[in-house]
């Protein structure tokens, strides 16, 4: 399936990597993930130093799940800090910019779910989008969408928002299918995240936008589990696919010309994920990570279009992921790369010696 990035269950079977929110399991999706007082000016991180790359990072174990704030780093993997501190914060997007960041936090649902929720579940819903500073500074609440966001991205005119969640209306007021679980949409918001969501696509996940803003990339959920890349129009027309859905492909980036998109998708048996870069139109995919030690997701481009980074945990056990039982697998060793696209051997090179997820570059504006 594709790649949501965080850290945290929500209930749902997801994979450790940018496609673990993806499943939902309806029944278990409102029943996960930790607790911040956003009142208490402890709960953040002090200003810090402007940096190239953001990400997600898990600290070491916590209790009930791993927590997870965001991180900054220098192109070079110098310069690690926080933040934010308070351990529910995650998925992290530029602003076009490069001055603000958008994020989703967790809280606690205003609307009750109607299954029986432990006390120390109840601040584990990714259900608020915040916007900071590049340095952590001035932080607010820009919307609570319940019962579940999974990731935003800015439009490069900086006007509108494309939101893949799972909005309250369809858990209470749209039959499904018999036997069919709910599922993810993706939605534009003005940027002020105010108004209710406009629908592009139903199953949809993982937004990305288009260098000159005309089109989106995402990826789509298909019958039976599986997941495809598609393009469309911004408008939600002409939405094609570029993948095959058999390859689970997601987490789309395009390149900063808007000649190609990045993207991971299944590369061998075992279901370990790698990097690819395919033409915008859809051909020519070729595969850019190929190490079979690390299972490799989200990638982003540098300004320029001469690197990748990206997330890699490793493959040799499953990791990250939480039955709907609830029953947890161990926690995935997950590491910051990054490859120049210049290198003919495409040699990988490591950022980050702790845990990181979910990076992206700073744009030039």
């Amino acid at each position: 399936m594709p790649c949501v990035t965080s850290s945290r269950p929500i209930g749902f079977l997801y994979p450790g990597s940018p496609w673990r929110r993806q499943r939902i399991l309806f029944a278990t999706v409102l029943g996960v993930l930790a607790t911040a007082a956003l009142s208490s000016e402890d709960a953040w991180a002090e200003p810090q130093p402007a940096a190239d790359i953001i990400f997600t990072h898990a600290p070491d174990g916590g209790a009930p799940w791993l927590l997870a704030d965001i991180y900054a780093m220098s192109a070079d993997g110098a310069n690690a800090h926080a933040l934010t501190n308070d351990g529910h914060s995650h998925n992290p997007a530029w602003s076009p910019d490069g001055q603000r960041i958008l994020f989703v936090h967790d809280s606690v649902l205003q609307t009750k779910p109607t299954h029986a929720e432990r006390k120390e579940f109840e601040s584990y819903h990714p259900v608020e989008l915040y916007v900071m500073n590049r340095d952590g500074s001035n932080l607010h609440l820009l919307r609570r969408l319940e019962p579940v966001i999974f990731s935003a991205v800015w439009s490069p005119d900086g006007k509108t928002l494309a939101i893949a969640c799972l909005p309250d209306a369809w858990v209470n007021n749209r039959p499904q299918p018999s036997g069919e679980p709910m599922r993810a949409g993706l939605f534009l918001l003005p940027a002020d995240a105010q108004g209710d969501p406009r629908l592009l696509f139903r199953n949809a996940l993982t937004p990305a936008w288009s260098p000159d803003g005309k089109k989106l990339a995402f990826s789509v959920e298909q019958p039976r589990g599986t997941w495809a890349m598609h393009v469309a129009h911004a408008d939600g027309s002409n939405d094609v696919p570029l993948t095959a859905p058999g390859l689970s492909s997601g987490s789309p980036a395009w390149s900063p010309d808007g000649r190609s998109i990045a993207f991971d998708q299944i590369a061998d048996q075992r279901g370990r994920r790698q990097i690819f870069v395919v033409d915008a139109g859809g051909s020519r995919p070729r595969q850019i990570t190929t190490n079979s030690n690390w299972s490799c997701e989200h990638a982003a481009w540098s300004p320029g279009g001469k690197r990748l980074v990206f997330s890699c945990r490793s493959a040799s056990t499953p990791c990250g992921m939480v039955s709907s039982l609830g029953t947890a697998l161990p926690n995935c060793d997950r590491r910051i790369f990054a490859v120049s696209l210049s290198d003919s051997k495409l040699e990988l090179m490591q950022l980050s010696g702790h845990d990181g997820a979910s990076p992206a570059f700073a744009p030039v504006p």
